[in-house]
């Protein structure tokens, strides 16, 4: 029954995702939405619903020393940042190689680096690992949207220097950077929830407060998924532009999974399979929509990070399934089940 219910969830989140990413593709291509509604639900996804869905998740989150409930050991969530810190240079640096803009390379770095914890990442862990794995998800993002996320919009706005959107001297454009990187709504959120949750020890918070943001995160992988596939309308992407797509998933899916196991050991000294599985299976969930809003505010190639998103959630599945003993169970007794049905049906009975 765990394997089955694991693959049941896992199928399900999969499919609402892809759902709503069709939803909004079509109702933009049938003319039932104008493109200014895929823009509001984006600008809202980046600057209302992410912020607020981040600062309730980590305010009440036990993650200082002395706090209880945390489940998941220093060493394999170091382990597990580690690697998405690998990857978002190793992405950014592909944008280098590209020629892309620094924004371009940030948001190259992002999508590899930045899951999609709402969607799919609580239901899959929570139904795998228990509280062990909605810890994992939730401890993630702290590091994630504290470090590399501001890295990311800091090399943003320092591509508007070298697009001559500013001038001064160094420290001049350094102080600019760094003004509008600590305005940003995503670090804002994230200091506020960090500073409310030492300040009163993760207490809950007031129930007015948190039955509203709560509601706010319940739009949040609507809008940010139907804005995306609203995007995704002519939007012009050749067989040659899709190969920058295709190696951005290549490295989101497989590349933490795969630096998380080489490092284990040698540098965090640890070698749980368990611990690793579980690493692995997150290291493999698809890019966050939040990086295609990014994409689109810096005007930082969105075709090909909006593709990337898409083609991420397709390919995730196959990706989990190798990663996880009982998802590889449970769907090799799937498969059997249906060759079975197939041959009754048919009246044709083959034996191995």
């Amino acid at each position: 029954e765990g394997g089955e219910g694991m693959l049941i969830e896992f199928l399900f989140a999969i499919s609402k995702a892809l759902g709503l990413i069709g939803c909004g593709f079509f109702a933009r291509s049938l003319g039932y939405t104008s493109p200014q509604v895929g823009a509001g639900l984006s600008e809202f996804v980046g600057k209302v619903a992410v912020p607020s869905a981040l600062f309730r998740s980590l305010s009440t989150l036990p993650i200082f020393p002395g706090q209880d409930g945390v489940s998941v050991e220093l060493t394999v969530l170091l382990c597990g940042f580690f690697g998405k810190f690998v990857l978002f240079f190793t992405a950014a640096f592909l944008g280098l190689v590209l020629r892309k803009s620094l924004a371009t390379c940030a948001v190259f770095g992002l999508v590899c680096s930045l899951s999609n914890d709402a969607a799919l990442g609580l239901p899959i862990l929570s139904t795998t690992h228990s509280e062990t794995g909605t810890s994992l998800v939730f401890l993630m993002t702290l590091p994630c949207c504290s470090l590399l996320l501001p890295i990311g919009l800091a090399m943003c706005e320092m591509s508007r220097k070298q697009k001559g959107r500013d001038s001064g001297g160094f420290f001049s454009v350094l102080g600019v950077t760094l003004s509008r990187v600590m305005r940003q709504p995503l670090i804002v959120s994230v200091g506020l929830a960090v500073a409310y949750n030492y300040s009163t020890n993760a207490a809950p918070l007031p129930r007015v407060v948190d039955q509203c943001l709560e509601s706010i995160m319940r739009s949040l992988v609507v809008a940010a998924l139907f804005s995306l596939g609203s995007s995704l309308v002519n939007t012009n992407l050749s067989f040659e532009s899709l190969l920058s797509p295709l190696i951005l998933v290549a490295l989101k899916l497989a590349g933490p999974g795969l630096v998380c196991r080489l490092s284990a050991a040698p540098l965090f000294g640890f070698d749980s399979k368990a611990s690793l599985e579980m690493l692995s299976l997150y290291s493999a969930l698809p890019a966050a929509p939040i990086v295609w809003a990014i994409s689109k505010d810096q005007k930082a190639d969105s075709d090909t990070i909006g593709a990337a998103v898409v083609m991420g959630t397709l390919l995730c599945g196959p990706a989990m399934v190798l990663e996880n003993d009982g998802f590889r169970e449970e769907a090799q007794q799937l498969a059997v089940r249906l060759f079975q049905r197939a041959q009754d049906y048919s009246g044709v009975h083959i034996e191995f």
